[in-house]
């Protein structure tokens, strides 16, 4: 029997994750076809014995082998449906199992679900485990728990035992950026490119202090969700901090003054983010402030505009609205028109700081 989860967690289970995908009815009818194969050499016995009994003994002879080939076919028949049922089980929870594992406070519960993935043989479930195992938050009898499934993986599921083996090693020597490499180089490279595996990379990519890369692949793996719905909030809570990460990154090169640095950070934040996130990281006017220090006029002005479109400052973005205009307009070759535009650059630079000291 394969460990149960709580009623409480079964009713959410979606009624339509059913099959399996390790036995699959092709894989069970290919079962019961070798049967005849294994009972050749009975067969030959039995017309090996008629030969010698004679005819008079060979009708209850072959009667009574009749029977025994009837009842080995029975035993073997029922057999396999029933490991191909258990098989069907463990699948078809996989999912659940998943989830649960993210939603889920019980850490008996969570435990639970791990050993159970613990014996589905689906990549899906290696690497969920594999980022339990990996996860420094995690409590240590979870952990534990998901390490001794994976192990147990290595035994029964041949096709990734040797990669299970480089994983736990790679975990166990705390190598982040190995465990991605392996990721990429088995899930990423051609093949299915599951959500698990995208969210694993993005996991490993932020325990090595990288936001960048992690907001990238955590990108990639909020597109497969839609997909697969696997996941619920996670992917979005950790694109999130990522975004937060390089906003406060951002920010701090902007103070040092490496501007073109700070631009980086702010132009990888804001790759993506929905109308609201704009707002909430007042995204536009970071842009166009770093912009204005960089007298990159023209990319200011489009940033302010896109600004006050989305409402982000308007009390501070207008007067510097007005400048940029201002200033792009000035395009004379006269000694007074050179002095006018220098002074506007320096009021555009000054309001620009002005606004920043505001916002960060």
């Amino acid at each position: 029997m394969i460990n149960t989860l709580p009623p409480s967690a079964v009713s959410d289970y979606p009624a339509h994750h059913t099959g399996s995908v390790c036995l699959t009815p092709h894989g069970k009818f290919t079962a019961l076809a070798g049967i005849p194969a294994l009972l050749t050499p009975y067969i030959a016995s039995a017309a090996h014995h008629s030969s010698v009994l004679g005819t008079e003994s060979t009708p209850l002879f072959l009667i009574l082998f009749a029977a025994g080939i009837i009842a080995i076919s029975a035993i073997l028949i029922i057999g396999i449906t029933s490991w191909g049922h258990k098989q069907d089980q463990i699948q078809s929870m996989m999912p659940f199992c998943i989830r649960y594992l993210a939603k889920s406070k019980n850490e008996v519960e969570k435990i639970s679900a791990a050993k159970v993935l613990g014996r589905a043989r689906h990549p899906a479930a290696l690497l969920i485990l594999t980022d339990i195992v990996n996860d420094e938050t995690a409590g240590e009898k979870l952990r534990s728990a998901a390490l001794e499934s994976l192990r147990g993986m290595s035994r029964n599921y041949q096709k990734y035992a040797n990669l299970i083996d480089e994983f736990l090693s790679a975990v166990e020597a705390n190598a982040h950026q190995k465990i991605i490499d392996l990721l990429i180089t088995h899930f990423e490279n051609g093949g299915t490119r599951h959500v698990q595996s995208a969210y694993v990379i993005g996991r490993e990519y932020i325990r090595l202090g990288n936001p960048e890369e992690a907001r990238v692949w955590l990108q990639k793996a909020k597109k497969r969700n839609m997909r697969a719905h696997v996941y619920v909030n996670q992917i979005s809570q950790l694109i999130s901090a990522c975004t937060r990460n390089l906003i406060d990154a951002g920010d701090a090169l902007f103070r040092g003054g490496r501007y073109h640095e700070a631009l980086g950070r702010y132009a990888l934040a804001s790759h993506d983010l929905g109308l609201e996130q704009k707002r909430l990281y007042l995204a536009h006017l970071r842009l166009a402030c770093t912009y204005c220090k960089l007298e990159r006029y023209e990319d200011a002005y489009q940033e302010t505009l896109l600004a006050l479109q989305d409402r982000h400052k308007t009390d501070t973005l207008l007067p510097l609205n007005k400048l940029l205009q201002e200033r792009l307009g000035k395009n004379g070759g006269s000694e007074e028109t050179k002095m006018r535009r220098d002074r506007i650059s320096a009021e555009i630079a000054t309001l620009a700081d002005s606004a920043m000291a505001e916002v960060i």
